[in-house]
């Protein structure tokens, strides 16, 4: 049958017995155990909070209310008034903005279109109170309006996001990514 209670006894004492042998070999304490595991809790809850609460993610979150043909009142309503206002200029700082593996081919087609068909292009830094030119830096928010003043195109975060499109300018593959 069952196994009476001065089994069960002599069972936990033998464990801890055990495990006051390993503490003692490893020269540690339970206590000691229990402050550095929450030590190391506390550290990589700390730098979870980093990252999700950096300024580059406020503000790809932000800018994930951006929709493609929004009206410029909507931008800046979401975004505040831009830190540079810039006519088209060149778009090649775009050209590494592009999804994974499109074809260079097709990233030469759709700068010429946005080129084409960018009126003008804003450009809102990480940090408001900076000073921003033309040539947006890491970090930063581009957004590109058409004639009639909507988006055309966007990237979230220069260095860390790739542009948002229109449907149909990229192949479907490359747009699903």
């Amino acid at each position: 049958m069952g196994r009476g209670a001065g089994h069960t006894l002599r069972r936990e004492a033998a464990i801890a017995t055990r495990d006051r042998r390993v503490d003692q070999a490893l020269r540690t304490h339970q206590r000691g155990v229990r402050r550095v595991t929450a030590l190391i809790l506390v550290a990589g809850l700390a730098v979870v909070a980093f990252f999700l609460m950096s300024p580059e993610r406020r503000r790809e979150r932000r800018v994930g209310d951006l929709h493609i043909m929004e009206d410029s009142a909507g931008v800046r309503a979401l975004l505040g008034a831009p830190g540079a206002s810039c006519p088209t200029g060149g778009l090649e700082h775009l050209g590494n903005r592009f999804p994974t593996g499109t074809p260079p081919a097709t990233v030469e087609d759709v700068l010429a279109r946005l080129q084409r068909e960018t009126a003008q292009r804003w450009v809102y830094p990480l940090d408001p109170g900076r000073r921003v030119g033309c040539v947006p830096p890491d970090g930063s928010t581009e957004v590109g309006l058409d004639r009639r003043g909507r988006v055309l195109w966007y990237v979230p975060v220069h260095e860390r996001v790739a542009i948002v499109l229109p449907k149909g300018y990229l192949p479907s593959a490359a747009e699903d990514d």
